[in-house]
């Protein structure tokens, strides 16, 4: 995937606002007399709560990471951080956004939403797969996979079915070496291209931006029916969803034991989100993340995002679904009267909450920036959905107050 121009370039150098390197600049969070260069950079940062210094890359608090990640090719992703302090807003205290605050209850998705983690739980599916179906053609690297993992992302709803998914595509063909006549007519693997061959297709269509024709032809089916799809798969291979979600969790626990900073490498949150959250708390909002995530993971990475979550503002996987999460919260004394902002990048759950009597008083918020497909903008922006409204990072800025939360 292209790397956004927030981040700064490998780990170890220094960042400046284009996102290139520079042995000059400060960071905001370390000691004063610090100057960014490569023979400092491992130096220590005293940046609030401790946080990994932003500037210094995979640099956690007072050590350095490690050098060479343990994992597998293709699987040790460099560590990116934005370039700058947490943004706040300058509004004095006691002003309007802070009355405003006061009345509103945020309750956040995660994945999608607060975290890019497709290629963490694409990766995670892989490992998984591996174990499940030894002699399956998965190939060496879960990279080929990435590409096409992230256009069937919008089906997801629990992490356990992208290992099905994984499954799927490996079936199709991705992950096939595929014979490239370079030098003496080497194998190699070619990341995104699938091989025609039992598709129907009379020829190898090539890549096309890590994609081609028949990956795409698949996930077009993944994404219009997916349920079945799922379905038929978990009954042809005698799987239980409970049993792939403790399986899932193992492969996660396993690889962060092994290298957690590889695995916190391939989750990164989306600009900005961290920040507003954090300038939502600070202005006496009420925060809560509902995740179908298993909590130690989302807790793991909200730390990792600078965020501190108390545990009863966190609801995750073991929890229950979210119509009843939002249920209970509605229900509390002292959310009453409160407005309630629930903001999610998967339209059936919003759909599932805008059907829910007993949910009228949310107002919903498609994320446009999560895993949603192009044709669920337009079902949001067309007013399809009553009761929906279509949400971009600028709107979220300003969500529920007067002035924005960050400037």
């Amino acid at each position: 995937q292209p790397v956004p121009a927030r981040w700064p370039g490998p780990v170890g150098t220094p960042a400046t606002s284009s996102g290139t390197g520079s042995s000059s600049r400060r960071c905001g969070w370390c000691r004063p007399a610090t100057v960014l260069a490569p023979v400092v950079a491992a130096a220590a940062c005293f940046g609030p709560r401790r946080r990994r210094c932003r500037l210094l890359g995979a640099r956690e608090f007072g050590r350095a990471a490690p050098a060479t990640p343990a994992v597998p090719s293709g699987l040790a992703g460099t560590r990116r951080h934005s370039d700058g302090r947490l943004r706040r807003s300058t509004v004095a205290a006691g002003s309007d956004v802070e009355d405003a605050a006061s009345k509103m209850v945020f309750c956040f998705d995660f994945d999608g939403v607060v975290c890019d983690s497709v290629n963490e739980s694409s990766t995670t599916a892989w490992m998984h797969a591996k174990e499940l179906w030894p002699s399956a053609s998965l190939g060496k690297s879960p990279e080929p996979f990435l590409g096409p993992m992230r256009q069937v992302r919008p089906v997801v709803e629990t992490g356990w079915e992208n290992t099905l998914l994984i499954q799927i595509l490996s079936e199709a063909g991705v992950g096939e070496v595929r014979q490239q006549q370079k030098g003496g007519g080497a194998m190699r693997q070619m990341p995104g291209v699938m091989p025609a061959y039992g598709m129907g297709v009379t020829e190898d269509t090539g890549t096309r931006g890590g994609s081609n024709q028949v990956t795409d032809m698949i996930c077009r089916t993944v994404l219009n029916d997916w349920e079945s799809m799922r379905d038929k798969r978990l009954q042809e291979l005698a799987l239980e969803p409970q049993a792939l979600i403790k399986e899932f969790g193992e492969v996660r626990d396993k690889w962060m034991a092994k290298n957690t900073e590889s695995w916190l490498a391939r989750n990164q949150p989306y600009e900005g989100v961290p920040d507003i959250i954090d300038a939502m708390m600070s202005r006496g909002a009420e925060v809560f993340v509902i995740t179908t995530k298993q909590r130690r993971f989302a807790t793991t990475l909200l730390k990792d995002f600078g965020l501190e979550f108390p545990d009863d503002h966190l609801f995750a996987l073991e929890d229950g679904p979210k119509t009843e999460v939002l249920k209970s919260l509605l229900a509390r004394e002292e959310y009453a009267g409160k407005t309630f902002h629930f903001i999610e990048d998967k339209l059936s759950t919003l759909r599932k909450v805008a059907k829910d009597p007993d949910l009228g008083a949310v107002q919903l918020h498609l994320a446009e920036w999560g895993y949603c497909t192009e044709k669920d903008r337009k079902v949001v922006s067309a007013s399809i959905v009553d009761g929906v409204s279509i949400l971009n990072i600028k709107g979220l800025e300003s969500l529920g107050v007067p002035e924005p939360w960050i400037y």
